[in-house]
């Protein structure tokens, strides 16, 4: 019976998969089976990325539809931060019918018999989002940002006995990285063994933001956590050899640079007569959640004046692709975009971007009203240099060698990794297992489409591919 381990380098663009910048990757990618054209989900944002490898859906059927989004049966008056460990625990305590809209990973490995295992060098809330059934099920779960959080109890103890306390936080993140896979190798590993573990890294994602992409302090982080990648393999050579353990190397979205001053976006709509503010409230019509891409949410009172405010939307040289519920003012519809949930904005809002290079040849720029420097990466949107991620596998089960042109998606995560598992593939997800990946792979006649859809408005475009049943978003524009 095999394992599966999956690591995330959060924010990873493929691009830099590079034999001179992270060979273990590179030479584990060429070893294995890599899928070119895989996809994140919209929005590009951690939060909603996670619970889409966790549940093989998107924000459609898993719910979090955003970082940051208002949800007034949890937080009244207040915008959810998904990345915060108390905000999140108490949603997932107050929430109507459950945060997470579907059975997670570690919820469906738990009915069959199987243990699933998580450690986070990002977020504390993301730490916790990842296993957060870790207290019922009796599962391992170490948020780094959240040791409080850590579960079972006295096994954070345990770890800093091993292998020493966590080295303080700071960029490039090389020190955090590594005590990350040591207290996976040294305690997750011989104390743990679980039948699958999630170790997601919080880098380059961190250095992206804070530094810029391809920025030298990010490539010393993508070096160095390359480095750690390669010592897990090492620990897991003969179990890999052996059949005994699967690796699912991925990213969970790509990154974009930031282009000029925040934008200040509720004042611009406050000054154009809509009554705008980061967060709802009384006096509030529209609250407002964009980075370089987000929602706005209009309260009850405000809701007739969306399509008004769609039109001004339109008229602004800084508003890229828009999309609504129902495709007010001749918009694409949530739908096309996998984002029809009930907690959805009415407006999804993805601010101009362009092809340009920043400072350190790394296409794409986007404007933005985002919280990090000027010349440092952001992600939420629609931008090819978001939506495509790294997605490798390998092991015994899968073919060796092989690039992939198939599509292929964070939302195939789950699914491919209960087919490793011969556990049945559930009804009711948006993924498919990636059966191309498998040596013994089926003969596939699913039809492939890739189109462009254009608003009837004629402003935003859409490049999605269709692979029978399952949607994989390339990319928006504006024209």
């Amino acid at each position: 019976m095999t394992k599966v381990l999956i690591v995330v380098f959060d924010a990873l663009r493929p691009e830099f998969l590079r034999a001179d910048l992270m060979p273990n990757l590179h030479a584990f990618a060429a070893r294995g089976v890599r899928f070119k054209n895989s996809r994140s989900t919209f929005p590009t944002e951690t939060r909603v990325n996670q619970t889409a490898v966790l549940t093989g859906c998107y924000p459609r059927n898993h719910g979090i539809v955003g970082n940051r989004f208002p949800e007034p049966a949890i937080a009244p008056g207040e915008v959810v931060n998904t990345g915060v460990d108390e905000q999140i625990a108490n949603a997932f305590a107050r929430a109507p019918g459950g945060l997470i809209k579907m059975p997670t990973m570690g919820e469906r490995l738990t009915e069959a018999g199987r243990s699933f295992a998580a450690l986070s060098a990002g977020t504390p809330g993301g730490g916790r989002l990842i296993n957060h059934m870790a207290e019922a099920h009796g599962t391992f779960r170490l948020a780094m940002r959240c040791p409080e959080a850590a579960r079972p109890a006295g096994a954070l103890e345990e770890i800093i006995a091993r292998i020493g306390p966590m080295p303080d936080y700071k960029l490039p993140a090389t020190d955090w990285i590594a005590w990350a896979a040591n207290a996976y190798l040294d305690y997750v590993v011989p104390e743990i063994s679980p039948d699958v573990m999630l170790l997601w890294l919080c880098e380059p994602d961190e250095s992206f933001h804070f530094l810029g992409i391809g920025e030298p302090g990010s490539l010393d982080t993508m070096k160095s956590a390359d480095a750690q990648f390669g010592r897990i393999l090492d620990a897991h050579k003969g179990e890999i050899e052996s059949g005994a353990l699967h690796i699912i190397a991925m990213s969970d979205h790509g990154q974009i640079s930031l282009a000029g001053e925040p934008l200040d976006l509720p004042a611009r709509l406050s000054e154009a007569g809509f009554g705008a503010a980061k967060t709802p409230g009384p006096e509030t019509d529209f609250a407002v959640v964009v980075g370089n891409a987000g929602g706005i949410w209009a309260s009850e009172s405000a809701k007739p004046k969306v399509p008004e405010l769609v039109e001004w939307l339109m008229q602004q040289t800084w508003c890229g692709p828009l999309f609504t519920p129902d495709g007010a003012c001749g918009t694409l519809k949530n739908a096309e975009i996998c984002a029809n949930h009930p907690r959805a904005p009415d407006i999804n809002l993805i601010l101009r971007s362009s092809d340009e290079p920043n400072a350190w040849a790394a296409a794409g720029t986007t404007l933005h009203d985002a919280p990090y420097p000027v010349g440092g990466g952001c992600h939420g949107g629609l931008s090819a240099h978001e939506l495509n991620n790294v997605l490798v596998l390998g092991g015994a089960q899968f073919r060796t060698g092989g690039a992939l042109e198939a599509p292929a998606g964070n939302i195939d995560v789950l699914p491919t990794v209960l087919k490793l598992l011969n556990l049945p593939i559930p009804t009711g997800i948006d993924g498919r297992p990636l059966h191309k990946a498998f040596e013994a792979a089926p003969t596939d006649h699913t039809t492939i489409q890739e189109h462009t859809m254009t608003a009837p408005n004629g402003q935003t475009h859409l490049s999605v591919t269709d692979y029978g049943s399952q949607r994989y978003l390339n990319k928006a524009w504006v024209s």
